[in-house]
């Protein structure tokens, strides 16, 4: 099982993968992934962090069933990031 912040690199996917769902669907092999990248520049939905030079892309919010792929699991993000990239997440489902 992948647990929210975890990197994760999938089967037939070229970039890394960020886990930020809850632990609680991620139970279920199904996840909410942002990807890393390196085609972007840095702004306020694309964020540095401490596991690689690559941005993570919160925008570009992915569901994957584990189920139906193989993955590995590479690392994870401290929870201090975590609480910054999970904060950009929910804003952009914020409604003015």
């Amino acid at each position: 099982m992948v647990s929210q912040g975890d990197i994760i690199q999938v089967e037939d996917v070229k970039l890394k993968l960020l886990v930020v769902s809850r632990n609680l669907i991620n139970e279920n092999e199904v996840c909410i992934v942002v990807p890393l990248s390196s085609a972007f520049k840095e702004s306020a939905t694309h964020i540095s962090n401490s596991f690689s030079k690559d941005l993570l892309i919160t925008e570009q919010l992915r569901y994957l069933d584990l189920t139906t792929r193989l993955y590995k699991n590479l690392g994870s993000l401290p929870e201090s990031e975590m609480v910054n990239v999970i904060d950009v997440v929910q804003g952009l489902f914020d409604y003015y």
